[in-house]
């Protein structure tokens, strides 16, 4: 057996053993509350722009936001008063995020739902064929969601970077993590991702890259490289075309496992890998 085939066949068997079952690692727990697509669109765009830290810190950031929103995310959202809202949400803040941040990217997307009707649809109708990756696609939304936010908002805004890190950029060459986490969590459809955004080609999404993936691909030499960047993303997401040409991010779910459940561990120890699944084809 081949390099590239020995990969493919531990990394499928990776992606089948890791399922619902492992739901409570992620964050996406959160947005499966819901069963309404529209709730779950809503929760999954607010969720995963809080993802950033320690999962149980995303949790109770997320928690916190939906709690605010009486969890009926839809309804709050298109019943949302800001001169009322900025009140009851006060005391929120996730880090450099503070209330008034949140509530812009909430009155955003009640302007995205009048015009639209589904914030899917929304996207779709930003795709072009000639998207090299779906994060063109989604730098675009990010664009209009930025010009929606300085015309449309009159309430007082918060000091500092917030609502900008809300809204990660895709033009900007960083990894983007939380915006390819989100069209993963929405593009794709299994047991794990919700897949209600049709329309948009699985095999244009780009993996989500953390800590966690870029030292797990580096392991088993899907990139050579150690940053956090764009480049990074494209590189492994190359790599895993090669496994499986329409469906490359499939594996994000179950290697990001790997890491946060603390099963490779980050300096070398032969006790624990061997322990691991995709032990045979670490090259450390």
């Amino acid at each position: 057996m081949n390099e590239s085939a020995d990969k493919k066949k531990y990394l499928d068997s990776l992606f089948h053993s890791f399922g619902q079952q492992y739901i409570s690692s992620d964050p996406i727990q959160l947005v499966k509350r819901f069963d309404n697509p529209e709730d779950q669109e809503i929760a999954a765009i607010l969720i995963s722009a809080l993802a950033f830290g320690q999962v149980s810190q995303i949790l109770k950031a997320g928690n916190m936001v939906l709690s605010l929103m009486e969890n009926r995310p839809t309804e709050y959202v298109m019943n949302l008063d800001p001169s009322a809202a900025l009140r009851h949400w006060k005391k929120f803040y996730y880090r450099m995020v503070k209330h008034s941040d949140m509530l812009r990217l909430l009155w955003v997307l009640k302007s995205i739902k009048y015009e639209c009707g589904s914030i899917g649809r929304w996207v779709l109708g930003n795709y072009r064929k000639t998207d090299i990756h779906l994060g063109i696609t989604w730098a675009r939304c990010v664009e209009q969601m930025k010009i929606s936010d300085r015309k449309l908002w009159k309430w007082p805004r918060s000091r500092g970077i917030g609502f900008n890190h809300l809204l990660p950029d895709p033009s900007k060459n960083s990894a983007c993590k939380r915006a390819f986490l989100l069209l993963r969590w929405m593009v794709r459809k299994d047991e794990v991702d919700l897949g209600i955004w049709e329309g948009l080609p699985t095999a244009k999404l780009l993996i989500p890259v953390d800590t966690h993936i870029q030292r797990l691909a580096f392991n088993i030499g899907l990139t050579n490289r150690r940053d956090l960047s764009a480049k990074t993303a494209m590189e492994i997401t190359t790599e895993l075309k090669k496994f499986d040409s329409n469906d490359p991010v499939k594996y994000d779910f179950a290697l990001c496992r790997l890491g946060i459940l603390k099963m490779c561990p980050k300096k070398r120890n032969l006790f624990k890998c061997k322990t691991c699944p995709i032990f045979e084809i670490c090259r450390l």
